[in-house]
């Protein structure tokens, strides 16, 4: 085994009074994995608990704390217990076996040893353990993403739900204050109560706002994937857009090759562009400033990165900034759910999306997305 492979080997405790016993162990084991070695049961606690191990070879009969003390508190604590531990002893009676696999034991070595038998064991239960942790790995990501999808699920519902109840009551106010203001307008009345009404007016332009993003979180068609170039998406998504840049004096800089394709929905990633960039304009208001779009192929994927020089964004609402309706613009300008959209429109493409702060100034959006489906 060369370096490269040992550093990455899995590390084994042996925990032994007897100095020969040790080396015997360590002879056996030490040219296939990294070792770890304890002469006492305290001080065996001591490095399990301070380092992570993958296989413990525990020695029954020490002074003071014996293997099977050692053994019922690696099994109690959280940190621990999934450690395998395989009983090194001399004894053979069922009944000391017995014990050992009530506490949590996975094997037994008897001495002396046999530098074969003891290798073969070893590698048996790190294997068992492999296949163990890998199992249970895929079993979270599955709980998680289950649990994920029944939040959007039950989201998406409620989100239909809202819009429908409440968008035709709003058109209703919406309508009648703009009678009203008519009216009024008509007689001559006092500014202070258009004032009012105005305010009225804006509040329920704000709600229709949000509304118009529930409806459209809540709809539950499915991705329709086809190969498409990405430059055409991100200039629907510049020409969407370009009004309202030119009004703020913010030039666009592309660096996309026309070359760049992907399997993907592209009315879809189109929301997701219009969406980034619009955030990246606003960031910097009416002042001017540049923002600019660059794609690349790496390996299957394409990672598409969105860099603005506005003043940044706080390490606070970053922690936050995918999150629904969180949001860092004024109560009036926006919903927190455009970015919350687009994270599940990049997720639902088994894309990802990040952001970080930009060097100096500014912040960059980076999107992996697989080209083919």
């Amino acid at each position: 085994m060369n370096l490269m492979d040992k550093q990455a080997a899995e590390r084994i405790l042996i925990v032994d009074d007897m100095p020969a016993n040790i080396k015997v162990l360590g002879e056996t084991l030490k040219a296939y994995y990294n070792l770890s070695f304890a002469r006492s049961g305290q001080k065996a606690l001591e490095i399990a608990t301070s380092h992570p191990h993958d296989l413990i070879l525990l020695d029954i009969m020490m002074p003071k704390i014996n293997g099977y003390t050692v053994c019922r508190r690696l099994k109690a604590n959280s940190d621990t217990r999934n450690i395998p531990v395989i009983f090194i002893t001399a004894k053979t009676r069922e009944e000391d076996e017995a014990k050992g696999f009530e506490l949590g034991a996975v094997d037994y070595i008897t001495k002396p040893f046999s530098p074969a038998l003891v290798l073969a064991r070893v590698r048996i239960h790190l294997e068992l353990k492999r296949h163990r942790d890998s199992l249970e790995k895929m079993i979270q990501e599955r709980t998680n993403q289950l649990i994920h999808s029944d939040r959007l699920a039950t989201l998406g519902m409620i989100s239909a739900a809202v819009a429908h109840e409440v968008r035709n009551p709003l058109f209703f106010i919406s309508g009648s204050v703009e009678l009203i203001q008519q009216s009024l307008k008509e007689k001559g009345s006092d500014d202070e109560m258009s004032d009012n009404l105005e305010r009225i007016l804006d509040g329920s332009r704000r709600i229709a706002k949000l509304i118009d993003t529930l409806r459209k979180y809540s709809r539950h068609d499915m991705i329709q994937k086809k190969k498409f170039k990405l430059s055409d998406i991100i200039d629907d998504a510049l020409n969407l857009l370009s009004y309202q840049f030119k009004q703020g004096g913010i030039t666009f800089v592309t660096a996309v090759s026309p070359d760049l394709e992907l399997y993907c929905d592209p009315q879809k990633l189109s929301q997701v562009f219009v969406n980034l960039l619009s955030n990246a304009g606003s960031a910097m208001g009416n002042q001017g400033g540049r923002v600019t779009v660059n794609a690349v192929q790496a390996d299957e994927h394409l990672v598409i990165r969105i860099r603005d020089n506005g003043p940044g964004i706080d390490a606070e609402d970053m922690e936050r900034i995918f999150d629904p309706f969180y949001t860092t613009k004024g109560k009036d300008d926006g919903t927190g759910l455009g970015l919350f959209i687009v994270r599940n429109i990049i997720e639902d493409h088994k894309g990802k999306i990040s952001l970080s702060p930009f060097a100096g100034r500014g912040a960059e959006f980076k999107i992996s997305l697989p080209i083919m489906d």
